[in-house]
């Protein structure tokens, strides 16, 4: 498991430092294994903003910009980012910066017109393996402002081996737990007021299986906004997790799981029939995962459905057939708690 330092001294923070810290954990029993900076280095990188943008008057694919950077005057930096836009807020590298690498960002002239930085991407800060454009930044960010700082990025990434009777340590709630009571110090739980439903609907659940699946519970949610975006910061803590964006309704429910230790799993409530059934699987019973493997699961194995059949592994993997896409409008949210021997053993099963 990996874990930000950054986001763990936010639930608690003992006078110790990374290399103090680290150890600690290890003779808990909390073995890490390695401890990494969150970023690669690199300096003289800022936020800046698009003030303009012009065609270059020679090269179909780039464009000329004029970014405000915090100075007296706007730097002209030649972009060919797909999406660059006026008004978005971008890492800029000014004249003199190092990247990874050791990539030096020098005043240069591309197809005959000057350009005076660079507008970044998060591959070229090292964020990313790849990328297709920019990398924005929160609109209200401050020009001129370090994207380190900014971002946190002077964080460190700790890597813990956990071993099976740790399950209390599969978030961040029980990690600070542990440091605050290896530390003698304070513990400071994460505030979570009650959210009074908006709307009436409820979708309809059965246990068929109470002993694998004691407790299963869902809320309905409609009208989430298929436009939307994760928050940076949000993005931030789930690639120092590990963990991939792959949009809002996912990146939410990701979240919770590391921070609570609280797996949960979004269905496109419109793609659902019937109502929730939690069972074993029967013969022909057949599921396409979100990875694309299709399995056929065996009669030892619990199963998440609807009355038209199997929706997901439970407690391992979601099917495509009720995953959420950019179309997705109405919401069903799964928190449910699987006996763990019901689960043991069936993601290596599938291969998963």
């Amino acid at each position: 498991m990996k874990i930000s330092e950054h986001w763990l001294r936010e639930w608690v923070n003992p006078a110790v430092s990374s290399a103090e810290l680290a150890a600690q954990l290890t003779m808990a029993g909390l073995e890490v294994d390695s401890v990494e900076p969150a970023a690669p280095a690199f300096e003289s990188v800022v936020v800046g903003r698009v003030i303009g943008l012009v065609p270059h008057p020679d090269a179909d694919r780039l464009r000329v910009a004029s970014v405000d950077v915090g100075g007296a005057e706007p730097l002209q930096i030649v972009c060919g980012a797909p999406n660059v836009a006026v008004g978005m807020c971008a890492p800029t590298a000014l004249i003199g910066a190092v990247l990874p690498g050791g990539f030096t960002i020098k005043q240069s002239k591309l197809r005959g017109v000057e350009s005076q930085g660079m507008l970044c991407s998060a591959k070229e800060l090292g964020l990313a393996e790849s990328s297709s454009g920019l990398l924005p930044l929160p609109s209200d960010s401050r020009p001129g402002q370090n994207v380190r700082e900014l971002l946190a990025l002077d964080d460190s990434i700790i890597e813990i081996e956990l071993t099976p009777n740790r399950g209390d340590c599969l978030g961040m709630e029980g990690i600070a737990r542990e440091v605050a009571t290896l530390n003698r110090c304070e513990f400071r739980p994460l505030p979570a007021d009650a959210v009074l439903p908006v709307v009436d609907a409820t979708f309809p659940v059965k246990l068929l299986d109470p002993a694998d699946c004691p407790r299963y519970v869902g809320r309905v949610i409609r009208g989430v906004n298929p436009a939307a975006e994760t928050p940076l910061w949000m993005q931030e803590r789930l690639r120092r997790a590990g963990v991939r964006s792959l949009g809002p309704l996912v990146d939410v429910t990701n979240y919770v799981m590391l921070e609570l230790g609280q797996p949960m799993h979004a269905f496109d409530l419109g793609r659902l029939t019937g109502g929730i059934e939690v069972r074993r699987a029967r013969p022909g019973d057949r599921l396409e995962l979100l990875n694309g493997v299709v399995v056929e699961p065996d009669a030892e194995t619990l199963l998440i459905t609807d009355h038209a059949g199997p929706l997901a592994l439970a407690g391992i993997m979601g099917g495509e057939i009720s995953s959420c896409t950019d179309a997705t409008r109405d919401v069903f949210l799964e928190s449910a708690f699987f006996a763990p021997a019901s689960i043991a053993g069936r993601a290596r099963r599938y291969g998963l």
